[in-house]
């Protein structure tokens, strides 16, 4: 089997805000490595304050490192770019119009010949199993659904990199599970690279080809592991969450948290 090939390299980066009104500077990111290849699913994960959304925010262009180096196939990273889509915790929708039109707006925004647009929208509504609800307003939407429009809207422009910040946070347990799955599904057959920020380690576990552990702030990068439960899982994550192997690395990652925690 060939190498995959390397999409995005961070090296040495780290973050220092400007403290306000005389007060002192803040770490936020300390000289982090990451390396990211081609159709990875990656899971960042941490304690809330590690910085872990902050890379994201890097990663995704929104701001600019202290120092250190980003490349996205071997171009340094210097703004926000459509090859890189983003979805956030909270589904940043428009009101004032329809889940088609939600969905539809950035190709129509880059000039995307219509019958494109109407071809590539009915069949993110389907992927994300929201064609019949295609004419609603997404205050007439639960916050499942609202976030399934945010990723079909990400998913829209094709973009080569989906940058997923908590999305399934606020979302009650069964619709986070249902979530979870559909964005097993779309990384399996759409075939994107994949970074998601988490704190749950059963997320990331039955998700990721890639853990990434992170220390609480500053953040670090302590531990990498490579897993495949998410592979393994047939009808539900239920396959792979009760298994020795599953139980042993949770066991491992929550102890290595506890331990970054202490040593803060």
């Amino acid at each position: 089997m060939s190498e995959k090939n390397v999409q995005l390299t961070v090296e040495s980066l780290s973050l220092r805000y400007k403290g306000a009104n005389g007060s002192p500077d803040t770490l936020a990111l300390d000289n982090v490595d990451l390396t990211v290849y081609e159709g990875d699913f990656v899971c960042i994960l941490g304690p809330s304050g590690c910085g872990k959304s902050t890379l994201l925010n890097i990663i995704a262009g929104l701001i600019q490192q202290t120092s250190g180096t980003i490349k996205m196939w071997g171009e340094p990273i210097s703004g926000v770019d459509p090859s890189r889509a983003v979805v956030f915790q909270t589904p940043t929708l428009y009101p004032w119009t329809d889940v088609y039109n939600n969905i539809a707006f950035g190709p129509t925004v880059r000039g995307v010949n219509k019958e494109e647009i109407a071809k590539r929208t009915e069949e993110y509504l389907e992927l994300v199993g929201l064609k019949q609800f295609a004419h609603a307003k997404p205050y007439e939407l639960s916050g499942g659904m609202r976030q399934r429009v945010a990723l079909a809207r990400a998913l829209v422009n094709d973009p080569k990199m989906i940058l997923l910040d908590e999305p399934f946070g606020a979302l009650d347990a069964f619709t986070r599970n249902t979530m979870q799955d559909l964005i097993r599904k779309i990384w399996k057959v759409e075939k994107p690279t994949i970074i998601m920020i988490t704190h749950d380690v059963d997320e990331a576990l039955t998700l990721a080809t890639r853990v990434v552990a992170m220390t609480p702030s500053p953040g670090k990068v302590v531990k990498e592991y490579n897993v495949d439960f998410t592979m393994k899982m047939i009808d539900s994550q239920e396959d792979a969450r009760y298994t020795p192997e599953y139980i042993e690395l949770r066991k491992q990652i929550l102890g290595l948290m506890h331990i970054g925690s202490e040593t803060e």
